[in-house]
């Protein structure tokens, strides 16, 4: 992702063509989980949004975002911060975070709680329909997850805990995706995204001024809440980089 500033804002360029990627084009579906869409076939609508699963560090050098100094030491080797960490730099240059909520963020770094992740879990439910579906006919019975889903509306943006199983581990994991209209997005020239297919490789962008600014807060503090872990990492950045 691409963090630039222009007259007092951030601005985020998004790649949004690439569906296995950490930005989905997502369509909301009344009493069903939003699916995504294949922008480049399918007109994006109006009340689409970007799904940016967004992360704080990496060990990728090549990242356009990329703090490179001071580098995040940590047990499993050098990191450097990116993304949510830039966005937290440019934002208290501005204004965008002040010092009264980075210090709101530092007093729940240090209280020992359990996170989402810690304090939540999976649950399975059999459940049946008035009328036999095909599994059911060959001996199988229907049943459902519960999936625990954690959602903080700002304005022009919303932040999602959302809880999985761990793919190469045991346990649960808390991931953290920042949910972005299209309706707040435009393309480089200006233009609205949505009533039209995407361009090839096409990037995005998205503006963080005064309107949205509790974007940055209410991110930094999903992570601090959505597991220990995460909280131990924000801090370690925040030591690190003296914020």
């Amino acid at each position: 992702m691409k963090i630039n500033i222009k007259d007092n804002k951030i601005i985020v360029d998004l790649p949004i063509t690439t569906p296995t990627g950490e930005v989905r084009v997502k369509r909301p579906l009344e009493g069903f989980a939003p699916e995504p869409v294949a922008c480049r076939s399918k007109d994006i609508d109006e009340n689409d949004y970007l799904e940016w699963q967004i992360g704080y560090d990496t060990d990728n050098l090549n990242e356009p975002s990329i703090i490179k100094k001071p580098p995040i030491q940590k047990k499993k080797g050098t990191r450097y911060g990116y993304e949510l960490t830039r966005l937290i730099i440019e934002g208290k240059k501005l204004g965008l975070i002040t010092e009264e909520e980075i210090a709101e963020l530092k007093d729940l770094i240090s209280a020992d709680f359990n996170g989402v992740q810690e304090a939540e879990r999976i649950e399975l439910k059999q459940i049946s329909n008035s009328t036999p579906d095909i599994g059911e006919k060959f001996g199988f019975t229907r049943h459902q997850l519960i999936t625990p889903d954690y959602i903080k509306k700002g304005t022009k943006y919303s932040v999602e805990i959302k809880i999985s199983h761990k793919q190469r581990a045991v346990g649960n994991q808390s991931m953290i995706f920042l949910n972005l209209p299209v309706r707040f997005c435009t393309a480089r020239d200006g233009s609205p995204i949505f009533g039209r297919i995407a361009e090839i490789k096409e990037e995005i962008q998205y503006r963080i001024d005064s309107t949205n600014r509790k974007l940055i807060f209410d991110t930094t503090l999903a992570f601090v809440v959505g597991s220990k872990a995460h909280r131990n990492d924000i801090g370690l950045i925040f030591r690190t980089l003296g914020i």
